[in-house]
């Protein structure tokens, strides 16, 4: 079907985008089965807040690129018109046309592909970077005006916008990724503003992302309030800042799961200290990656130059949080008639020791 060239529409933000994307996404789960590795929805509609014109993009990301083309019949059952690469080396690319307009594009690429990472990049820092996400819209709405009918002309007054936000949300999330912490068994993830929301709202993108499990027991109260603060605290931020101010995802490697979230309330006060905090699912306790992935963060922080202490504050029934912070040297400093407090300090080495058993 040729391409019709629509009238360009930018509209306000519809939640009903992302309930679209859940339709479409489930059609090509059961077209694509187990050829299917994650389905993600990128673009402007992926982003809240954002203006954008009402097409769902979506990124399907498949294990080989080259059997894609025995599934165009079934592609046209659903309604969408198989274009082959459409001018992109090793994509395959499937539009859906209604009524005369553009209702969703599926663009297809093999698991490691670099297409996938530029694209969910860019959807994650605009989501993240709350000026950059209006400019944006700002941006598109008045060359919406301005080239209602030209598709060419609206694409090229984008061009220089979108490649000089690309460039710096690849950049970005590779240097979030490499903060990451390897222990024996756990992977230390921080995760940036798009992931933590992404975590508590739509959990199975931030699985499509990563490529693994995520516990859901962990989202328990008062998970959501704390996250929500640091969505508020995160966004925008510079790298530093951000370590401070988001959660960590905990993941166990051999079984490819994130198990539990940790992360500080903030960056170190003027005493030089740092509240910690963490949360391990209850099916992954007694095993040890709570007091894992507390030594792992703590010897983190206390490398930092800023950060001269870590706090923690328990409850007085949450005995296996106690027994971890016991276990790692941190000291009873105050008690409430329902919190402990606890201090651990630098050490001339600025390191918690190894703990031989739990």
């Amino acid at each position: 079907m040729p391409d019709s060239s629509p009238e360009i529409s930018v509209v306000p933000y519809d939640p009903q985008w992302a309930a679209r994307f859940r339709q479409e996404a489930a059609e090509l789960r059961a077209v694509f089965d187990e050829q299917a590795m994650a389905i993600h929805h990128i673009g402007s509609t992926s982003v809240p807040d954002l203006s954008a014109k009402p097409i769902i993009d979506i990124l399907l990301e498949v294990r080989d690129i080259e059997a894609v083309d025995i599934y165009n019949q079934q592609m046209r059952d659903l309604g969408y018109d198989p274009l082959g690469e459409h001018g992109l080396p090793r994509r395959r690319y499937f539009r859906k046309i209604g009524e005369g307009q553009h209702i969703s594009h599926v663009h297809t690429w093999q698991t490691g592909d670099p297409e996938l990472e530029r694209h969910i990049s860019f959807r994650d820092y605009v989501f993240s970077h709350p000026q950059t996400r209006d400019a944006y819209s700002q941006l598109k709405t008045e060359l919406a005006a301005q080239f209602a009918g030209d598709r060419e002309g609206y694409m090229d007054g984008k061009y220089a916008f979108c490649q000089e936000t690309e460039r710096r949300a690849v950049a970005w999330s590779r240097a979030i990724r490499t903060q990451k912490i390897q222990t024996e068994r756990l992977t230390l993830l921080p995760l940036n503003p798009a992931q933590l929301w992404h975590y508590l709202n739509r959990p199975l993108q931030l699985e499509a992302a990563q490529h693994l499990r995520l516990s859901r027991n962990v989202l328990a109260d008062p998970v959501p309030r704390a996250i929500r603060t640091k969505l508020r605290n995160a966004a925008g931020a510079e790298l530093q800042q951000l370590l401070w101010n988001t959660y960590w995802l905990v993941i166990i490697r051999e079984d490819s799961f994130g198990a539990g979230l940790i992360g500080f309330k903030g960056t170190p006060g003027p005493d030089g200290s740092a509240e910690i905090g963490y949360g391990i699912d209850a099916d992954f306790r007694q095993q040890g990656y709570g007091t894992e992935s507390v030594r792992a963060l703590v010897n983190w922080a206390l490398a930092q130059p800023r950060c001269l202490a870590v706090t923690a504050c328990t409850e007085k029934d949450n005995v296996a949080s106690m027994r971890v912070l016991e276990k790692l040297d941190f000291s009873l400093t105050r008690e409430t008639d329902e919190e402990f407090y606890w201090i651990v300090t630098r050490t001339p080495g600025g390191f918690i020791p190894a703990f031989d058993g739990e």
